[in-house]
């Protein structure tokens, strides 16, 4: 709901929409072949828990619920129109070290997916599906492409889309 009305959403947990059900239903066909999948791990967010559901009980799949896959915190910028916030300089710091509104900096999430996937890698025999946020998605891509939390790939990543992590 929060993206439609174009606004900041960050941990703010917003509800999935009936377009992200549709999007989640999408997700889930998509995956429906893969029979070497072995778990559905999401963030604690409704808006991902609900995606996940979908998607586990489509995949016939065991869900479990990590709220170190939440997505990045924008602290007080979260839930206002992104049209009402003004630049600012990030000064010296590399702007992915910038704590904007006072959340957490790219880094900081970078330095979480670091110990979340070696908890999940270490529990989970085989390939899982993870259901999480798009800041959470395109930094744990480069995270698993080896490169540092100053490297983000960033790249266009529809609602429901589908990334497939590096062998």
């Amino acid at each position: 709901m929060a993206n439609a009305q174009g606004r900041v959403v960050g941990q703010l947990d917003s509800p999935l929409t009936p377009l992200g059900h549709t999007q989640a239903e999408g997700a889930a066909v998509r995956l429906a072949g893969r029979r070497d999948l072995t778990a559905v791990i999401t963030s604690d967010l409704s808006r991902a828990r609900d995606t996940a559901r979908i998607i586990a009980g489509v995949l016939n799949l065991p869900l479990f619920v990590d709220r170190w896959l939440r997505e990045q915190c924008f602290g007080t910028m979260e839930g206002q129109l992104f049209g009402d916030l003004t630049a600012s300089s990030p000064g010296r710091e590399h702007i992915n070290e910038v704590r904007w509104g006072n959340g957490e900096s790219v880094a900081d999430v970078y330095g979480r997916l670091t110990e979340t996937f070696g908890r999940i890698d270490a529990a989970h025999r085989g390939p899982v599906v993870v259901v999480t946020h798009g800041h959470v998605v395109q930094i744990a891509m480069s995270l698993l492409q080896g490169r540092g939390a100053r490297d983000i790939e960033w790249f266009d990543l529809p609602n429901g889309g589908i990334v497939n992590a590096p062998a």
